[in-house]
């Protein structure tokens, strides 16, 4: 067999088979979060975290040590290894940059020359950042120059460099303030919201938020496409932080005005770091939710497609996946009429809407709690037991309702509530 021949059934065995992925920071934000997508997936995935862990396929490596990180890799030989692990807090980078220089710089190369010598066509995946460029305008490319203003965001640069040097096969992803169910400024709006508080945010820093679930979908792409090179992977809007967290505000049902402008301070705040994604959309082509859509996620008012893809042939939708309906309808509803505003004890009830803009309220019969939004076109709503739900039609509206208990038989599963 020639070594062209050779290289070829490689490949081939490599497709015919799970691929074994290694993800870095496994106990991490952005890490634990990659490792569950690819392992529901399919994919055959180990994890590495400096934690003590329990369970089948995670180690628990300090990644700056060469000689353990070369046993562990020497041990699983993974097909790609997605390096989160870093230093990510801007002011602990500039406290202690020997520190970031240790945990983002050292860890890169360890991973690096541990690559170069047990299998050269293993895939590194580098997780990158908007910080490796100064923050000044704003919409950056792929191949815009780079000038990092925070220690951080020149740690980051120095490894993308040494990756481009002593690796061919690579992605550098660089991405910004990941969300979702996580994040630092995230989770420090939601607090406040959650408790009613006024919170205090920037309105003159640009950036592009990025939901987790694209985020994690997008990796899951690149590594299928076997992609390779320097793509941007962020939001598909440029927002300030007040705009951001007043969209956090409206989707959470709560008072715009606990959100107060003010302006930013310090030199570690850049102006505009908002990346441009028209590559990565050229690339991609799966499904990208608004900021508004995917904050929906989060709360769980709506939910998105379990997949999504793009082709010559128009574009395909996952709606529901791992549910048994029991019955299953079509609806038509005029504008200004009202469907609903009962709940069911047993019942869970699945909406897909298929055309038209519908006002939903809903109210946990059982805390009090209530939540509003607008459901539109392409839009999925699943409801739970004992949620009290309310239809009111914006424009003339058509749905798909699934139920996992069917209503043919007396008492139904409907209840309303006593005013």
């Amino acid at each position: 067999m020639s070594e062209k021949e050779k290289k070829l059934d490689k490949i081939i065995s490599k497709k015919m088979r799970a691929l074994k992925i290694l993800v870095t920071g496994a106990s991490g934000y952005v890490g634990c979060n990659l490792r569950k997508y690819l392992e529901g997936v399919g994919y055959d995935v180990y994890g590495l975290t400096s934690k003590e862990v329990r369970g089948e396929k995670t180690y628990q490596v300090n990644t700056t040590d060469p000689q353990k990180l070369f046993s562990v890799l020497d041990s699983v030989k993974p097909d790609v290894i997605v390096h989160t692990v870093a230093l990510s807090s801007l002011s602990e980078c500039e406290k202690n940059p020997e520190l970031a220089m240790k945990l983002n710089v050292e860890t890169t190369r360890n991973i690096i020359d541990a690559v170069r010598e047990i299998d050269q066509n293993a895939k590194l995946i580098f997780m990158s950042s908007d910080y490796v460029f100064d923050g000044e305008r704003g919409d950056y490319k792929e191949d815009d120059q780079i000038n990092p203003q925070t220690v951080y965001g020149k740690t980051k640069v120095l490894s993308e460099a040494d990756i481009r040097e002593c690796l061919e096969n690579y992605i550098i992803c660089r991405t910004a303030n990941v969300y979702g169910g996580g994040g630092n400024f995230f989770n420090f709006v939601f607090d406040a919201l959650e408790q009613n508080k006024i919170v205090d945010v920037f309105d003159d820093v640009f950036y592009t938020p990025t939901y987790m679930g694209y985020l994690l979908d997008s990796l899951r792409v690149l590594i299928e496409l076997d992609f390779k090179g320097i793509i941007h992977v962020a939001g598909r809007e440029r927002l300030s932080r007040y705009d951001f967290a007043l969209k956090m505000a409206e989707t959470l049902g709560k008072d715009k005005t606990l959100v107060r402008p003010v302006k930013a301070v310090g030199k570690l705040v850049a102006k505009d770091s908002s990346l441009n994604c028209d590559y990565s959309r050229e690339v991609l082509r799966n499904y990208w939710p608004s900021v508004e859509e995917s904050l929906h996620f989060c709360w769980g008012n709506l939910f998105p497609p379990y997949c999504h893809s793009v082709d010559e042939r128009g574009s395909f939708a996952g709606v529901f996946q791992g549910y048994n309906w029991a019955e299953i309808n079509y609806v038509e509803s005029v504008k200004g009429s009202v469907r609903g505003n009962h709940y069911h004890k047993e019942t869970v009830e699945g909406f897909f809407i298929i055309d038209g803009k519908i006002k939903v309220t809903l109210v946990d019969v059982v805390k009090g709690s209530k939540r509003a939004f607008i459901a539109k076109k392409g839009d999925v709503m699943l409801i739970n037991p004992n949620t009290l739900h309310t239809f009111e039609m914006l424009e003339n509206s058509k749905w798909i309702n699934m139920l996992s208990k069917d209503m043919k038989f007396e008492p139904k599963d409907i209840y309303s509530v006593e005013r």
